[in-house]
């Protein structure tokens, strides 16, 4: 079971090389950056994980990509996560050109997760396409799947469209780094992961959920002539402690992300996850000391 890290790098915490260093000794496979570019002042949307007000952290995140260069530059081996990129919120051109960089400058070990963001309003200052953030997602995606692959490409979509241009440099990660979705369990989820992802990201979850959901993406892949086994699950967990590890592993992930922001550094049974979880964004920003003392908790939990 790979063993990853997901935390909220701001200008009020642990910066983010020292983090990466200390991610990289304890021996975690991943650190996950996630997004959220801007907070309106007077939100319309509740937090969907309450109904009630949106927490101050989700505009306060570093840019993701910035943060992964450091991270990326910090360490050696440490894979390079989104965790999420809200893909409605950019240019593909762009994204294109910000994901093949840090691939191809880390040697390789980005994993490109993706989402649509469930902040409307936000989307709304980014793209005209709000209504369809997934069929503009689809697009985009396929869109820098031909940039990576061949250098230069042009696309005529239905919501992306550009000429023949060059987007260099190329990722080493051929023929393009996994683009791995992260949404909420549901049918049409399971489609687009088979028929155009390389693997799931689902927080939130149990491992009831997770085995179902392996079992809807098999079968979707099998439709399609895919190999499943060509999908990879990754679970966003507050406890890595062996038998959190071997129940998920037993549903079908691969992969666990410790959920670190404000961790309280103690074994958490599953039904006090999600208490914990909005406990730790509504609190201040964790001390650095306290965030690196977690890590050496999380690691001596899980066993690496």
């Amino acid at each position: 079971m790979k063993i990853g890290v997901q935390f909220f790098v701001t200008g009020y915490t642990v910066d983010a090389a020292t983090l990466a260093r200390a991610l990289e000794d304890a021996g975690f496979e991943s650190f996950w950056a996630p997004e959220h570019t801007v907070l309106p002042t007077k939100p319309a949307t509740p937090y969907p994980m309450t109904g009630g007000a949106i927490p101050a952290v989700y505009g306060q995140m570093a840019d993701p990509f910035v943060l992964l260069s450091f991270v990326g530059a910090a360490t050696t081996t440490l894979k390079l996560g989104t965790g999420v990129c809200l893909v409605p919120e950019h240019h593909p051109l762009i994204l294109a050109k910000s994901v093949s960089t840090l691939d191809n400058f880390s040697g390789g070990r980005v994993l490109f997760g993706i989402g649509t963001g469930w902040l409307r309003e936000v989307t709304e200052l980014f793209n005209t396409a709000a209504d369809t953030p997934w069929r503009y997602t689809r697009e985009a995606v396929e869109a820098m799947k031909r940039l990576w692959r061949d250098g230069s490409a042009g696309y005529d979509g239905e919501l992306v469209k550009f000429p023949d241009v060059i987007c260099d440099p190329l990722p080493v990660q051929r023929p393009h780094p996994p683009v791995i979705i992260g949404a909420r369990p549901s049918e049409a989820a399971f489609k687009r992961i088979a028929a155009w992802g390389d693997g799931w990201i689902a927080m939130g979850v149990t491992p009831e959920d997770v085995a179902a959901g392996r079992r809807a993406i098999t079968a979707e892949c099998e439709r399609i002539g895919r190999d499943p086994a060509s999908i990879e699950i990754s679970v966003g967990v507050r406890d890595a402690s062996p038998p959190i590890q071997h129940v998920f592993e037993d549903a079908g992930a691969d992969r666990l992300i410790v959920l670190l922001y404000n961790h309280p550094g103690v074994p958490l049974p599953m039904d006090r996850w999600a208490e914990a979880g909005m406990a730790g964004l509504a609190a201040d920003p964790p001390a650095a000391a306290d965030t690196l003392r977690a890590v050496e908790e999380v690691h001596r939990l899980a066993r690496l």
